[in-house]
């Protein structure tokens, strides 16, 4: 019988793991409000869904279109309008203009209708990472609103945690 520790230990392994990678649904619930349950796990998976297709995928065009409302409203700065469609062509030219993008969520937490994202952004290969929060509020299984804290590289490490 394993030890309470490793137990403990290997079931983290195994949510954590789930935080990464998702099993796409063949029909996914965002696309039929008739199998939309609106509770946190799922809009959970419905973020990550979004994440993996939208960013990890590299398709946020596809993303927005199955799985953002068309009344989204974004709060990040540096979009245009703050519409669903100025954050589409914000991410379609963020993408474009660095060699290889790469998200890779860490962690989440999703409570009511709110969804956060920890996670990694990396432009290129070898390049340093930047630190991503990301907010997400749902209603009826569809994004509707997003906020996000960026975080550049240090200039000077001088904290030895790291930042994942």
């Amino acid at each position: 019988m394993p030890r309470p520790c490793t137990a403990i230990a290997l079931a983290l392994f195994v949510v954590m793991a789930g935080c990464v990678h998702v099993t796409p649904v063949a029909s996914h619930r965002a696309a039929s409000n008739e199998a939309c349950r609106p509770l946190a796990a799922t809009n959970r998976d419905v973020v990550l869904q979004f994440y993996n297709l939208g960013l990890s995928g590299l398709q946020p065009r596809a993303a927005f279109e199955r799985y953002v409302s068309p009344e989204f409203v974004e709060h990040k700065p540096d979009v245009e309008s703050g519409t669903r469609e100025g954050a589409v062509r914000f991410l379609e030219q963020l993408m474009a203009s660095v060699p290889e993008p790469r998200w890779e969520i860490l962690r989440t937490i999703a409570e009511d209708d709110l969804v956060f994202v920890h996670a990694i952004f990396t432009p290129a290969a070898g390049a340093p990472a930047y630190a991503v929060a990301d907010v997400f509020r749902l209603r009826d299984c569809h994004i509707v609103e997003h906020w996000d804290v960026v975080s550049g590289p240090p200039q000077q490490q001088i904290n030895p945690n790291p930042r994942f």
